[in-house]
């Protein structure tokens, strides 16, 4: 396993949906080698609202999970988890078929969880891995924000005043960028300075914002939806403390 493991949120069938995922496991892995999914799921017991483990049963569970992973060291790799609707589905990748259902079982049992276990079928090697578990680049986005706003906490923050909130873009034209900033500047946006070197131009752009979660998490979905409109690279934002 690689030390590159993160979290994020999404939703699946309209529930809330956490994901935890090796973002760094595809790099480290002979993926043509390693190319037998399985997933494990069981109930929660006494899922929160969210409908994720809380208290002592998370306790228990990641125990039971750590077990697990334990036991399949060099056979196979835990690449990530989903937790949605009460429902806890752990995703491995095998060097072959493997009879987890036989290690897993008598080891969940003894805390009363029954589980189930089935293979997934992919077109490609890893096609599951990339194309259900790996974020999507909003979902990057708001991993890197909700990291930003640990951060802003961390230093006394409530984060509920609007300030400005200073953003940079990467183009590759002059054609893009005049495009990208006669678009945001409709948008109230204000450009503070641009930046040229020899393969590419940053552009540093600011706006008053609210910065709580959804607030934020809104922005940067408006801020990559155009920056793919004007072959851009969004490269992120920041804003000062305020206590």
């Amino acid at each position: 396993m690689s030390n590159h493991w993160d979290i994020y949120f999404s939703t699946i069938e309209e529930h809330f949906a956490s994901i935890v995922l090796d973002m760094g496991i595809w790099k480290e892995v002979d993926q043509r080698q390693f190319s037998f999914p399985m997933a494990l799921r069981f109930k929660i017991k006494n899922p929160n609202k969210s409908g994720i483990p809380i208290d002592r049963e998370a306790e228990i569970i990641n125990d039971l999970e750590d077990r697990i992973i334990n036991e399949i060291n060099g056979t196979g790799y835990h690449v990530g988890r989903v937790t949605t609707n009460g429902i806890r589905d752990l995703f491995f990748y095998f060097s072959q078929d493997y009879d987890l259902s036989s290690l897993a079982g008598p080891i969940f049992l003894e805390h009363g969880y029954d589980i189930e276990t089935f293979s997934i079928n992919e077109e490609e090697p890893w096609g599951f891995y990339f194309n259900f578990l790996y974020p999507n680049e909003y979902e990057i986005q708001h991993m890197g924000n909700r990291k930003v706003l640990e951060s802003l906490r961390t230093s006394g923050d409530s984060l509920e005043e609007s300030r400005r909130v200073d953003h940079w873009i990467e183009f590759r034209s002059d054609m893009d960028k005049l495009g990208f900033i006669k678009k945001v500047e409709s948008l109230d946006f204000k450009i503070e300075q641009e930046h040229q070197s020899t393969d590419a131009i940053t552009l540093r752009i600011y706006r008053a914002d609210r910065v709580d979660p959804q607030s934020i998490n809104d922005l940067t979905d408006l801020l990559v939806d155009l920056v793919n409109e004007f072959n851009a690279r969004y490269e992120g934002w920041e804003t000062q403390v305020i206590k």
